[in-house]
């Protein structure tokens, strides 16, 4: 049958031949490896990423005029088997400014340069570079590039999509650990166990915001299969970050059979799972610095708080006691009718006259807003529905649910049941239905249910305590029947005040009012809180049948990785920790991870870093080291570098310093037509490659030469867009952006599905997703942005205002500043000539404005 509907297809298809033999070779290349078995290697070493990371010898055979560290060593060695030679170097001007944008994403100043061109010593770039690292800049650049890594977004994504207003103290928390060249195995410690090893540190208990980050459904589904199956969501999306982020693995792959390309059982994905199955998406309090005396008020009040609990407890106690008793008697004597069900359930009193009839609830089981399907009406012993709208009826409520078709005031009274014809109150726990009959008649029975459908699959939302009242006129009303004659729900909390004394019963009042008033107090002492992370006692992991979540087998325990060759899947022991507590798993996790045998941890790092100065990675697919990924151009660097970066205590500042002190990163970016004929994507690095600017550094850029840039770190963010909410959040562009939005592009607040122009017009990531690597792409509305965008043309305006105060009137002057400003170089005699042209006829915004649309302004 498949084949006779590919031949149906074919034969209406308008494309040509060639076309269609290639897309049956997809076809048939796309089942070979789907239908590939799972990797059954019984051992993968001969991965190279899966082989213990060594430290080969520096090769010595290297040209010794041209290597100045063991990274050109490695590097000329590949040059030279190739047949390539290095480019010179490149130009002190070009140096500056490329390790300028790496190291801090902004431009270097005229002041900088001339710095810099001025000083002929031996150390003169050494000097630069130190201070670029030690500069506060440098880790707003380069946390953008965890960022981006770790999807850190906030807002929840999805349908409803609502902001996280405290998610930024996350991307503080990167900021400074890259400023503070915090080791890289505490990094990955703190984000994955934070709340363990902060020790009172607000700073980095806020790193636990990683494990968050990602996108989080906040639409309730009331079926168990919806309800498992968001849970499951979370989870993996916690599993396959960490994975992909620390690993450099696509553990997520394996989450409905064993791995098809790497050695990564379907067993090991539920080990992960079960590491974090304790925590859950939400805010959680910071530890905050206070005075003594603010102290002593506070465990004051949170004792006084532990000691009115505790009593009310005991008076509780002893009331569920007597209830128990007394729907145990009233259950077995036939004095209480059922407890409700979220089914038919039906409430027979005496005959009375009515035309409108009132179903009020006052509590629901687990505190939501009540849901009824169907509310029906009969006359005494009788079987027809009065209550039908197809009988003239009228169906009113004291509220609605918005934003849902399924759940309107009509589908009261319409003759259907189901949940997806249902009304749903928009109050927690209370609410009115009303039938108004199309003339007063005689009833004595009303029935009424929450999921009456042939398949029922919704329990929840089942009014527990309510009233029955009917009215002639709609204003004077008569209560018929309620849920007092009940016996309570298995889930719901009886009433408990009618079970005590009455002296019990008042102790108990004071005690509530008290503990009212306690809490108030207790919620003015500021707690600030952070989108970090919730953590609780970890739910039951089951190995799940093809990844089903109706389909668990047996349970999993919490465990790393079972197949990397000469590392341990148990975590490292530490008898000061509680092996049952929900910590215990993620600081297991992270201490398995950063161990100097673990093969990849340090290999992923260093290739990050390597690809943001290289345009490249040695390995290619920075998140993918597994048998899918890239191979690397240079293995033996890698291992070279990962083993001195674990040996020298994982000091990222030091590896940096080392490349871009290197003679590979200092040569020019012009090819020679030897290297373009035999290395035109520049794999084996006879040159640096000319690099583009990314959308942060273009704003960024943009800004500081209009001299508006504001430099304030830190803090909740600015956004580029205007909210609002119906239901679901609206994001709107801000047409004009004001000085409080003029801080780095890092600071703005990262809202998922919405980009300003000019950022996603130049490839900024879509924060819903992982993006350790960026494409560089050249469009149409990239011009267009920045020859025609508001944010432009007022920044040029500024520009233009901030040369004239501080060259004056003089055009030629002023045409010198701009470049100066812009390319960080004079104009050349030609360049000059014509752009005075343009000033004194066009004026010197419109130079300006064309400085901002130019390729050197872009390149880099």
């Amino acid at each position: 049958m498949l084949a006779i509907h590919m031949k149906r297809q074919i034969r209406h298809s308008l494309l040509p031949i060639p076309t269609l033999r290639w897309m049956g070779l997809v076809i048939i290349v796309g089942l070979a490896m789907y239908l590939r078995p799972a990797y059954a290697a019984s051992d993968p070493a001969h991965e190279w990423a899966f082989q213990p990371v060594s430290r080969p010898a520096i090769p010595g055979d290297s040209n010794a005029s041209w290597v100045r560290n063991p990274i050109d060593a490695f590097v000329y060695a590949r040059m030279k088997e190739q047949g390539l030679s290095p480019a010179p170097p490149a130009s002190k001007a070009e140096l500056l400014r490329r390790v300028t944008y790496d190291l801090t994403g902004l431009p270097p100043t005229w002041a900088e340069i001339s710095a810099f061109l001025a000083d002929d010593s031996p150390s003169a770039y050494e000097k630069v570079v130190d201070r670029l690292l030690a500069s506060p800049r440098y880790g707003e650049r380069w946390g953008k590039h965890w960022l981006d890594v770790v999807r850190f977004g906030e807002s929840n994504g999805y349908e409803q999509n609502h902001l996280r207003p405290s998610a930024w103290p996350y991307r503080d928390y990167c900021i400074a650990a890259f400023n503070d060249d915090k080791p890289y195995d505490q990094f990955i410690t703190e984000q994955l166990a934070g709340d363990v090893v902060a020790d009172g540190n607000r700073d980095i208990e806020a790193a636990t915001g990683f494990l968050v980050a990602g996108v989080h459904d906040t639409v309730g589904i009331a079926t168990v299969q919806g309800t498992r199956q968001q849970r499951a969501t979370d989870l993996d999306d916690i599993v396959s970050t960490t994975g992909a982020t620390f690993l450099g693995l696509t553990v997520g792959c394996a989450h409905c059979h064993d791995h098809k390309f790497d050695p990564i059982p379907q067993r090991d994905y539920y080990r992960l799972m079960a590491v974090f199955a304790g925590v859950h998406h939400g805010e959680r309090g910071l530890p905050v610095k206070r005075s003594p005396d603010e102290q002593r008020d506070m465990d004051a009040v949170a004792g006084r708080i532990n000691d009115v609990t505790a009593q009310l407890a005991a008076i509780d106690a002893q009331a569920k006691q007597a209830a128990a008793v007394a729907s145990s008697h009233g259950a077995n004597s036939g004095h209480l009718r059922p407890p409700v069900s979220a089914q038919r359930n039906v409430d027979d009193f005496a005959p009375v006259p009515a035309k409108f009839v009132r179903f009020t609830i006052l509590a629901t089981i687990d505190g939501t807003e009540p849901c009824i399907d169907e509310l029906e009406i009969f006359p005494p012993g009788g079987t027809e529905n009065l209550g039908l709208a197809s009988r003239g009826a009228k169906a009113t409520a004291s509220s609605l649910l918005p934003g849902f078709d399924i759940h309107k005031i009509d589908h009261l009274n319409d003759g259907k049941f189901g949940n997806s014809q249902s009304w749903i109150s928009n109050e927690p726990g209370k609410g009115w239905a009303q039938i108004e009959l199309s003339a007063p008649a005689t009833i004595g029975r009303v029935s009424w249910s929450r999921d009456n459908s042939p398949q029922p699959k919704f329990s929840d939302r089942v009014a527990s305590k309510y009233q029955i009242a009917v009215s002639l006129d709609g204003e004077h009303w008569q209560i018929v029947a309620s849920s007092d004659d009940r016996q309570p729900p298995a889930n719901a909390a009886p009433d408990l005040d009618q079970y005590l004394t009455p002296a019990a019963r008042q102790h108990r009042q004071i005690l509530l009012a008290e503990l009212e008033s306690l809490k108030k107090r207790d919620s003015a002492f500021a707690r600030p809180k952070a989108y970090i992370g919730i953590f609780s006692n970890p739910d039951e992991i089951h190995l799940l049948k093809r990844g089903d979540v109706m389909q668990p087998m047996e349970v999993v325990a919490a465990g790393a990785l079972s197949r990397i060759p000469g590392l341990s899947a148990d975590f490292p022991a530490d008898p000061k920790l509680d092996p049952s507590a929900e910590s215990t798993r993620r600081l297991g996790l992270a201490r398995w991870i950063c161990q100097r045998e673990n093969p990849l941890t340090a290999r992923v790092m260093v290739n990050r870093l390597w690809q943001h100065h290289f345009g490249r990675g040695i390995v290619a697919t920075p998140s993918d080291f597994g048998t899918n990924g890239s191979a690397p151009t240079h293995p033996a660097l890698l291992d070279w570098l990962a083993d001195d970066f674990m040996q020298n205590g994982w000091r990222i500042k030091r590896l940096q310093r080392m490349i871009v002190l290197s003679n590979t990163y200092r040569q020019s970016s012009q090819a020679s037509a030897d290297a373009l004929a035999k290395d035109a994507g520049n794999i084996w690095l006879s040159h640096m490659p000319l690099m583009r600017l990314e959308a942060e550094a273009v704003r960024d850029s943009i800004l500081a030469d209009s001299g508006k840039l504001d430099l304030s770190m830190g803090g909740p963010g600015y956004p580029l867009f205007k909210y609002r909410v119906v239901n679901v959040a609206i994001y709107e562009p801000l047409e004009i952006q004001g000085p409080q939005t003029w801080r780095r592009a890092i600071y703005q607040t990262s809202a998922r599905a919405i980009h300003d122009e000019l950022l996603g017009s130049f490839n900024e990531p879509e924060c819903a997703l992982r993006e350790p690597r960026r494409e560089t792409t050249t469009t149409p509305l990239q011009a267009l942005t920045l020859l025609n965008s508001n944010f432009v043309n007022d920044q040029a305006t500024f520009f233009a205002d901030r040369v004239k105060r501080e060259m004056g009137t003089d055009a030629d002057a002023q045409v010198r500043r701009a470049f100066q400003i812009a390319f960080g170089r004079e104009p050349g005699g030609r360049e000059a000539a014509a752009a005075s042209v343009l000033v004194r006829e066009h004026g010197l915004q419109m130079l300006c404005r064309a400085l901002f649309n130019a390729n050197e302004f872009l390149d880099y």
